[in-house]
């Protein structure tokens, strides 16, 4: 063999390695890719549904307080960040009024709705926000001119309430979502009262100018365990004014 034939073979093998080298390192790019897209769907599916539905997981204030943390953004892309805070499922509005709330089938008392519903957890958490939104709605039962009447009534008394327990300073809207339009045939049409619970939503943060009713709007849109703007019948957003 010729020293060229030699110094060819080596050439030869060092050229080889380094293909190889360069195809194992493809190799090991293309499957953390993969595994990296696959673990981005994993971790997505965990709280959004095919339909792009998104299920928000809730903070406890206390035993009977459920906090859902938010973002949304106005039509021209400012942002702001909310908490809707919702009361338990054995709580809500008792089915045709507009100035009682129930726990289970009991009826509370003014006092109780002060010292149980507001209260000590609720009203530190709500006092640091931003700005107060009082939501009023009613459940799928009569007209809709009629229930949307009650939920602007209910929005109102739950300004007033908030008011009550925490003062004047922090700035309050009335939101009323009317009435429950999208009822589920898998659910108990005999128990209504998941469509009407009490809520209140702190305004935790937004850029400067949002458009908070826009905001809020795209905030609540497309979440399975949130009372979305499509179930009910209304969104008008209102000043709060004693």
């Amino acid at each position: 063999m010729s020293e060229y034939q030699e110094e060819s073979d080596v050439g030869g093998a060092r050229s080889g390695g380094r293909a190889q080298t360069i195809v194992g390192a493809l190799i090991l790019l293309f499957t953390i890719g993969v595994f990296g897209v696959v673990g981005w769907d994993a971790y997505n599916s965990v709280d959004k549904d095919k339909t792009g539905v998104r299920r928000i997981l809730a903070k406890r204030w206390n035993d009977r307080t459920l906090v859902f943390p938010v973002e949304g953004a106005d039509r021209a892309g400012r942002r702001a960040l909310f908490d809707v805070v919702i009361l338990t499922k054995n709580y809500g509005w008792v089915r045709g009024s507009t100035t009682e709330l129930q726990k289970d089938d009991r009826r509370l008392s003014p006092q109780e709705i002060q010292e149980e519903v507001l209260a000590p957890q609720l009203r530190e958490g709500l006092g640091s926000a931003r700005g107060l939104i009082a939501v009023g709605l009613a459940s799928q039962e009569g007209e809709i001119e009629r229930e949307e009447q009650r939920g602007s009534q209910r929005a109102i008394r739950t300004a007033r309430w908030v008011q009550e327990a925490l003062g004047e300073r922090i700035p309050m809207w009335t939101l009323n979502l009317g009435r429950y339009v999208d009822p589920c045939a898998d659910c108990e049409d005999s128990d209504t009262s998941w469509q009407r619970p009490f809520i209140v939503i702190a305004v935790r943060n937004a850029d400067e100018g949002t458009h908070i009713s826009e905001a809020l709007a795209d905030a609540m849109s497309f979440k399975s365990n949130l009372p979305a703007p499509s179930r009910y019948s209304a969104f008008a957003f209102a000043k709060f004014t004693r």
